[in-house]
């Protein structure tokens, strides 16, 4: 029998069932070095795919993903490249195969030995007739004569019931690492991150089927209260990243992994998907869906229910009714949403509009689908935001879309987030926001986005403490958006809290280096701090010129800086932000022109979201001891300020 196989510094080791490389073990699953195994025996050979499968599986229910799976994992464990191949070659559409001078090192005979197959499995004949064939039977053995005489017989009889006995446990040992892993994998399985699902359709124009069925996957998953879901703009930063899953879960903090792959043809989808355990690199689970792409969000969560039974979660029952309770859906209305999700990502007012164009098209194909006017209202609020849409057609046409949605959807969380948000920095209605966002999370704990407008709200109040722990909870979700930490620093930055500002400005800027909004925010803190020269240093590189600088620097109070803001707005063209006039005549100590300023800038509706910080702005603070402060935040709608500041002198 053979004992050992070798190609350069690599050795299978038969006898224990272990692959080493340069002399030390290397882990790999179980399936994954049987399959190497069967390739070695058949190198130089094309090997089918389909062969490879009902070879080192047999009987069980596996798809090309879960052979792919394992060839990754062999890869990584030899160190081959997919294009250069040292040891696996693939021939595409076909299979594989072995490439390596393979040199096979026997052990030496020993009578009576059996010969066993290399792959390990259970043995397929029953151990007692083998036993008794042994007995029985004088015939040669490897060239010699058994022995005759009765002690030793038996002698012999039981060495090779042992072999054959600790051949059975072996193989049920290997059995349960493959299968009973189920149970002690999801006893620890509480946070998983969805990686970006793999585009199969051989098109990349079917990219933003992938990406938006990955997010609607995190979603479905973001349901289930008991697990920690990351977020789709997290999941987003490993498409095509070259990194193990153990480290994306160690960078992730989380226990396990969702990986898979989206194929299209025509009308028809599958969904592949598979579970792995981190730190192992184990697989759990792993199954295949398909169907047509109006059954699309059914097939979706079919594959949230699969991973939480996997993993031991028991479900509520409103949750099991939400994952059970997904429509079928216009495929026209359908693509056309997956669209505009995709557009939306980019995250410019181009990119905006033309996810905006989508989601009408989908509402109009399907006027029964709850998400597409979820993705109207959003669109909406950040095209207003940006001034393509005037502030009042573009709220309205917001309110209606979210209203639309919950008529359809009443369990839609992301309709309840998408009314707090308007509510709050739209319509200054704190309770209303405050009730949809609390409703929002009992919907979805995952939705990062209700954690952080809930921790907004918190802190416009001037609930600190409770806005960061909100704040954090979104992080944990969302740990790789720039977007989240900037509005983060800049929360920390309403609440005084500015060294811990700057590090979440930093953190946001290590992820985007160019991000304006983390730029500006940060050159803003730094100024507060009174650190001059590092805020220029930052809106340098934001493309702050030298007399917007020196307007800044006055208005913060730089020693010596004095004339600089009347001599460059008497060389202004043209009328002027009254929100920012009013902020300047503030930072001045002007207060009778701060407040006509700050009331002109209601009047016209300018900068409405940003107005909302009144309460806790730092650069109101000049205004907090007039009485004419408290006065119009009672008269617009806003939150008095904090009672802690009525103490303080400005």
């Amino acid at each position: 029998m053979t004992l050992h196989y070798r190609f350069d510094d690599v050795q299978i080791d038969l006898q224990s069932f272990r692959l080493l490389k340069a002399g030390k073990v290397t882990p790999v699953e179980p399936k994954a070095l049987n399959l190497l195994i069967f390739l070695v025996e058949n190198r130089g050979r094309l090997v089918e795919r389909r062969e490879i499968i009902d070879r080192v599986w047999g009987d069980a229910f596996v798809t090309d993903h879960v052979l792919n799976y394992s060839i990754g994992q062999l890869r990584k464990a030899l160190v081959d490249d997919a294009k250069n191949p040292k040891y696996i070659e693939t021939v595409p559409t076909l299979g594989y195969r072995f490439i390596a001078n393979v040199e096979v090192e026997p052990p030496e005979e020993t009578a009576g030995a059996a010969k066993p197959s290399s792959l390990v499995r259970i043995p397929e004949t029953d151990p007692a007739s083998q036993l008794g064939s042994a007995e029985s039977s004088s015939a040669p053995v490897n060239g010699e004569i058994a022995p005759e005489h009765p002690s030793l017989l038996r002698r012999y009889s039981a060495v090779l019931l042992l072999v054959i006995l600790l051949a059975v446990v072996s193989s049920f040992v290997l059995w349960f690492e493959r299968h009973g892993s189920l149970a002690s994998s999801g006893a620890t399985i509480r946070s998983l991150a969805v990686l970006p699902l793999e585009n199969l359709s051989g098109d990349p124009s079917q990219e933003y089927l992938a990406d938006g069925m990955t997010d609607e996957l995190i979603t479905g998953l973001g349901q289930i209260g008991a697990l920690r879901v990351i977020s789709q703009t997290t999941a987003m930063q490993y498409k095509s990243a070259k990194k193990s899953l153990p480290q994306i879960a160690k960078e992730l903090n989380v226990d396990a992994v969702v990986e898979g792959s989206v194929v299209r043809s025509g009308d028809r989808i599958r969904i592949a998907a598979q579970l792995i355990a981190a730190p192992a690199d184990k697989q759990v689970w792993a199954h295949s869906y398909e169907g047509d792409l109006k059954d699309a969000l059914a097939l979706e969560n079919q594959v949230s229910s699969a991973v939480a039974e996997q993993i031991r979660i028991a479900l509520t029952p409103n949750e099991k009714m939400q994952l059970a309770g997904a429509r079928q859906v216009n495929p026209g209305a359908y693509e056309a949403w997956l669209k505009g999700n995709f557009f939306e990502q980019t995250i410019t007012p181009e990119s905006e509009q033309k996810a905006l164009q989508y989601y009408r098209q989908s509402a109009q194909l399907d006027p029964s689908f709850a998400p597409a006017y979820v993705g109207i209202a959003r669109s909406h609020n950040y095209l207003v935001d940006q001034g393509v849409i005037p502030f009042g057609e573009g709220t309205a046409d917001a309110d209606a879309a979210v209203a639309k949605a919950l008529d359809l959807d009443p369990g839609l969380g992301e309709a309840y987030s998408g009314r707090a948000f308007n509510l709050l920095r739209f319509h200054w209605d704190f309770p209303g926001a405050e009730r949809d966002f609390r409703h929002a999370l009992e919907l979805d704990t995952n939705a990062s986005n209700a954690h952080e407008g809930l921790g907004t709200y918190l802190v416009i109040l001037g609930r600190f403490d409770e806005g960061m722990q909100e704040m954090n909870r979104a992080e944990d979700l969302d740990p790789l958006s720039a977007r989240l930490k900037t509005n983060y620093c800049e929360m920390l930055r309403l609440a005084r809290r500015l060294e811990q500002a700057i590090a979440k400005c930093n953190a946001a800027l290590e992820l985007a280096p160019d991000y304006w909004w983390a730029l500006e925010t940060s050159g803003e803190v730094y100024e507060e701090k009174k650190e001059y020269s590092e805020a220029h240093k930052i809106w340098t590189k934001e493309g702050y010129d030298a007399p917007t600088m020196a307007v800044w620097d006055e208005l913060h109070k730089v020693p010596g800086a004095k004339s600089v803001f009347d001599a460059w707005l008497n060389n202004q063209k043209g009328p002027q932000n009254p929100f920012f006039l009013s902020i300047a005549y503030a930072n001045l100590g002007r207060k009778d022109q701060a407040f006509v300023w700050l009331e002109k800038a209601y009047e016209q509706r300018v900068q409405i979201p940003e107005m909302i910080n009144l309460p806790v702005d730092p650069e109101f603070d000049v205004l907090r001891s007039d009485p004419r402060f408290d006065a119009f935040l009672r008269r617009v709608g806003l939150p008095p300020q904090p009672s802690v500041y009525l103490a303080q002198t400005w």
